[in-house]
């Protein structure tokens, strides 16, 4: 099996020279039709083979401005892979790395809805909103997002006898879901991720073929023992054919907003049908296969009673992943949800946790939810968007919190101190690009103390604070005004583990035992071992 460890990667292009990749071919912005014109002109399997061996061998997303390389991201090469395979026709003539860079200095200048909208605020802000959540996932920390899924979906306790049962994530949900056990589902995606990556002959890098693999590279499955088996997993869960992408491209898209939508290669990452394995065109979407955020839209069709439920199971166990993450506060005692008698007849649950610092109490509130396709889209109707989340309800609940414990009143909450500075924070499953800004909290139900919405990827983070207190983190937050916590991270030291991250990830098939990580790196890379993003 080929390593998957870190590579040094040369950079691409004419000539390798990176200045040759800042040069601009184009003037926004530039129609679809222009854009589809230049992609089509070219056989769609040499261009997908050229996209394909062009992404396994770039940096980092972090690093592809430092390197000149700031066209090649992934989203742009996904773009023009689905693009070409959906619509392209063979026998055309074959594209070469400086028709690459013509293709994708084409995406860079697409028209966007911006052009269309009246001068103002929402202009901007909706521009902001497609932007950022179109390129935001594929940012994030590869390392905390594999050892989440299994951290939160196989790891997080969750009792019996509770009030709120699980329905679905029972023993053996993974088999019936995913035809293998979650950590082996994880395996798969690094070992995918690594070949494609890393393969010691570069002419097979953009591509993964299970005979490559020797029978003992099987041993490190946990349940997974042949070449059938994993492909039947790959089949069933990550592969699509050219004929099925033609099928399925929208024919009727919205030419302004086409690109920041669902793009299919991001659920089927790799391409069959075609010689020499499966083609990779961008290994970085084989990682989404195996996040949380990808998992949950794996089990969490919601047109299926089992979809439903499956998706009210990870609202419950990403409650509990959250007191975990809490627990690991070292200087602050967790209290969790308390149920509040008001009258004989009414009684009425807290937020989910209070988080007592000696000179701050944390309001926690725990919503698994995630931005709308709509809220993606940067539309002008954000308000109404907003306030169809489960975040407007988050609000009122931390208010309603907030009354009850300066009441004085209930003895249920004596143990929470009501007389030191109250911060309030509503984690969510994902992140909420720009949620903070004044612009959106206007949306938003007023509040009684200051309020920070925050992802859970933040929280891993913040927990490991070592050179201050996560309180003091946070009151300094609140009061240079920051829009997220990481902004305030370089100025901090924090441990190099997060203790139920590092558990997870000892779990995953091809990225156990974890080797050592450097201090100097800003993200990880499965199979690099996992680094700090601070």
């Amino acid at each position: 099996m080929p390593g998957v460890g870190k590579s040094r990667r040369a950079p691409i292009g004419r000539g390798g020279e990176s200045s040759d990749m800042r040069r601009p071919f184009s003037s926004y912005p530039v129609p679809e039709t222009e854009y589809f014109e230049r992609v089509l002109r070219h056989d769609p399997n040499s261009l997908t083979q050229l996209i394909a061996a062009t992404s396994a061998s770039l940096p980092p997303v972090r690093d592809l401005a430092a390197r000149g390389l700031s066209l090649y991201a992934p989203w742009a090469l996904l773009d023009a892979a689905w693009v070409s395979l959906a619509r392209g026709r063979d026998s055309r003539p074959g594209a070469t790395s400086a028709d690459l860079h013509q293709i994708l200095d084409l995406f860079l200048a697409l028209d966007d809805p911006v052009t269309q909208e009246p001068e103002g605020m929402k202009r901007w802000e909706g521009y902001l909103q497609r932007a950022t959540h179109h390129q935001g996932p594929w940012q994030e920390d590869a390392y905390a997002q594999l050892s989440r899924s299994i951290a939160l979906l196989d790891q997080t306790p969750y009792p019996d006898d509770a009030d709120d049962p699980l329905e679905v994530i029972l023993p053996g949900w993974d088999h019936e879901l995913l035809g293998c056990s979650l950590a082996d589902y994880l395996g798969i995606v690094h070992l995918v991720w690594g070949c494609a990556t890393a393969h010691p002959n570069p002419r097979r890098r953009g591509r993964f073929a299970l005979d490559w693999l020797a029978v003992a590279d099987y041993d490190q499955f946990d349940g997974l023992r042949s070449p059938a088996q994993v492909k039947t997993v790959l089949n069933r869960h990550f592969v699509t054919t050219k004929n099925k992408l033609r099928a399925a491209f929208p024919d009727d898209h919205d030419p302004l907003l086409r690109r920041y939508t669902h793009n299919p290669l991001r659920s089927s990452p790799l391409v069959g049908g075609v010689p020499g394995g499966y083609l990779v065109p961008v290994p970085a979407a084989v990682l989404g296969k195996a996040t949380p955020l990808g998992l949950y839209y794996t089990g969490g069709d919601n047109k299926s009673e089992w979809g439903k439920a499956f998706t009210n199971d990870v609202g419950r166990l990403f409650e509990r992943y959250v007191g975990r993450q809490l627990d690991l506060l070292l200087d602050a005692k967790i209290h969790p949800e308390v149920l509040v008698k008001i009258s004989k007849k009414d009684k009425k649950k807290t937020i989910d946790f209070f988080v007592v610092f000696p000179d701050l109490v944390l309001l926690v509130e725990v919503k698994s939810t995630r931005p709308s396709e709509q809220l993606r889209l940067g539309g002008p109707d954000f308000t109404s968007l907003l306030l169809a989340t489960p975040l407007k309800k988050a609000f009122e609940q931390i208010n309603g919190s907030v009354d009850l414990l300066r009441s004085g009143k209930y003895p249920e909450l004596a143990d929470i101190p009501a007389d030191r500075r109250m911060i309030g924070m509503v984690v969510t499953a994902e992140l909420f690009h720009q949620i903070n800004t004044p612009a959106y909290r206007a949306a938003l139900p007023d509040t009684d103390i200051p309020v920070m919405v925050t992802s859970i990827a933040e929280l891993e983070d913040a927990v490991t604070i070592t050179s201050t207190s996560l309180a003091k983190l946070l009151c300094a937050a609140d009061d240079a005004g920051v829009a997220n916590l990481r902004q305030l991270f370089p100025q901090y030291e924090f441990l190099e583990h997060n203790a139920v991250l590092e558990q997870g990830w000892s779990a995953i098939p091809f990225a156990r035992p974890c080797q050592p990580r450097s201090q100097d790196t800003a993200a990880a890379e499965p199979g690099s071992g996992p680094e700090r993003r601070p």
